[in-house]
């Protein structure tokens, strides 16, 4: 890789990440969910995925968004106390904890996923279809990579 090459990666990365936080900031600020930071709107998205699932326990959102499961009480511990978030023991282990949405979560999650897929929607619209596919097989590499980057750095801590 060239130092050019290297320079523009880095500055795609930083600043394609920033504009779609700031987009998704903008888009949700008057949806009623202006008490919520962008990170716990995806903790709530976390949890509508894993509820789904049944793998809903905080050791297994905590893993589903690589971070440390303390980080996460105190991200659960904010989401409850604002209404978005429930959480239960488990029957019969009470040293499993599950959380949930509440009404106020689920609605705020759906406020969320719409502005995702108006998003998706707007930025492959402007690609040809050979571009959109050579995209995808380029993200889901970097995808890869990141979530390698941070099993890795999670491991280690």
């Amino acid at each position: 890789m060239t130092r050019a090459q290297q320079e523009q990666l880095n500055y795609f990365f930083v600043h394609v990440f920033n504009q779609i936080l700031i987009w998704e900031e903008q888009a949700l600020g008057g949806t009623g969910t202006q008490d919520l930071s962008v990170k716990e709107l995806h903790v709530l998205e976390a949890v509508n995925d894993l509820t789904a699932e049944g793998r809903n326990t905080m050791t297994q959102t905590a893993e589903a968004l690589a971070i440390r499961v303390s980080s996460l009480t105190a991200a659960v511990n904010t989401l409850v106390r604002k209404g978005y978030l429930e959480r239960g023991g488990e029957p019969g282990d009470r040293r499993v904890i599950r959380v949930r949405l509440t009404e106020k979560g689920e609605a705020a999650n759906r406020l969320h996923a719409q502005f995702h897929a108006r998003m998706v929607h707007s930025a492959a619209s402007r690609l040809e279809a050979a571009e959109l596919e050579a995209l995808l097989r380029s993200l889901s590499r970097l995808d890869q990579f990141f979530h390698d980057m941070c099993r890795q750095k999670q491991n280690t801590q």
